[in-house]
This record gives structure tokens, sequence and C-alpha cells, in this order.
């Protein structure tokens, strides 16, 4: 049975951690309902959640393999369970790194089904919900995406191929739907802490003009900041201290 809410509802896609979970604060801070999904780290999870409800809101973690079709339709059943989507948020993807010699195909499906697939059905299965509540998407791509990525085809060309799907969905969507992108670059997460620190010192003092790197509530502001613009549609907004200006 759907249950009625007054607030609006957001889903996010990989939202246990880093910059999901700052997405699923933020929308919370901002008056939504949250749906997210994880995919295997059920106690990070269980912390959004937590940390979600401190401020007021009825977040709901649904377990899903975004690089299976029946984790996208989970994700949509635990939407539709809490009402019409009025905002997606595309945020889950996996950054492994490839070199073209160490590539096997099945890394390079796993990449696309989660990076890319995932977000288009996701986008076509709330589509009518979106439309109804002329409701917004927005994709997280990467500077990767836009420039060139160091870290391999994989990654490089599905966060690129997030940027052509915004602006075709753009498209396709309006009047009804709003549909952008944001491009980070570095941001302090996991994957940041985890390089050594003279990589660091590199990136941020020598190859980021502003000599910061982002923190994930930077991004989740900024992005369901463009999401709320009436005027913004097919939009890639890079942010990533001026690397690639």
């Amino acid at each position: 049975m759907r249950r009625h809410h007054a607030r609006p509802l957001a889903v996010v896609t990989g939202g246990s951690r880093g910059i999901g979970r700052a997405f699923v604060l933020e929308a919370t801070r901002r008056g939504y309902d949250v749906v997210f999904s994880y995919r295997s780290r059920e106690a990070d999870a269980a912390k959004t959640v937590e940390l979600a409800a401190a401020l007021g809101g009825e977040p709901e973690s649904v377990q899903a393999d975004l690089a299976d079709f029946e984790g996208v339709q989970a994700v949509v059943a635990a939407a539709r369970a809490r009402g019409r989507a009025s905002l997606l948020v595309n945020n889950a993807g996996i950054g492994e790194e490839f070199t073209l010699e160490a590539l096997t195909r099945a890394a390079w499906e796993r990449s696309v089904a989660i990076n890319l697939t995932a977000p288009t059905f996701l986008a076509k299965e709330l589509k009518a919900d979106l439309v109804s509540q002329r409701g917004a998407i927005l994709n997280v791509s990467s500077d990767g995406g836009v420039a060139g990525s160091l870290h391999g085809a994989p990654y490089g060309a599905t966060k690129a191929g997030l940027v052509g799907l915004t602006k075709t969905m753009a498209r396709e969507l309006a009047p009804h739907v709003r549909c952008n992108a944001i491009a980070p670059g570095p941001v302090a997460t996991e994957m940041w802490f985890a390089i050594d620190p003279e990589t660091q010192r590199r990136v941020t003092e020598l190859e980021t003009p502003l000599q910061r790197i982002a923190q994930p509530e930077d991004i989740a502001r900024a992005g369901l900041d463009i999401a709320s613009w009436p005027d913004a549609t097919g939009i890639v907004v890079v942010l990533d201290g001026g690397r690639i200006m």
C-alpha cells in the first residue's frame, strides 16, 4: 500500500557512505523523504539512516546491486512504496582502474552496467512519477568524464556517457523534468584517502588551482542546488577546484 507524505520524495543511489550519504543527509535537511540504495555495506547504510533520522527524516535503505536489473527494480519498488519520486540522484558508481592490457570483458560490462545502464533504466522506470511531480534528475559524473580520465577506459567512458545521457534525457523529458549533471574532481572520500600522501600533495598543490579537495557535503549541496534551478536542464557543472577549466 502506498503511504502518503506531505514531503517530496528523493531517490538516491549509493547512499551508504561518501558523496551518496551526503546527498541523503542534505536532501533530508531540505525536506525530502529519501529512499537510498546500497550494494553491500549494511552497517554504513544503517549509519546513514541513523544520521538522517536525527535530522527529522524517515529514510529508507534498500540493498541492491545495480549491476543487475533486479537491483534496479528493487530500488524502483522501494521508491513507489513511499510515493512518487520528485528527485532522482544517480550517484552510485564504481571507479576501478584498468589499463587496456589488464581490462577484461567482465570488468568493462560491470562498469557499464552500474555507471551508465542503471541510471538510464532508473530514469525510465521512474519517468511517470518524475513527470507527475515536475521533478528533476541529477547525474553524478566526473571531471574525468569531461576531459578524459586517468583511471582507465571503463571509468572515463561511462562517466562521459553520463554527460551524453544527461543532455539526451534533458531534451526528451522537457518540459516536465529537468536533467542535469555534476562532474566532481577529487573528493575527500575513502577513495581519496587510499591514495598515497605524495600523490595527494601533488594533486592538491600542483594540479588544483584552488588547492583544496572538495568535501562530500560540498558536492551534495551544489548538486541539490542545481537540481532545484527552474531554468537549468542539460547542463554539466564541473566541481574540481579549477583542474580542467
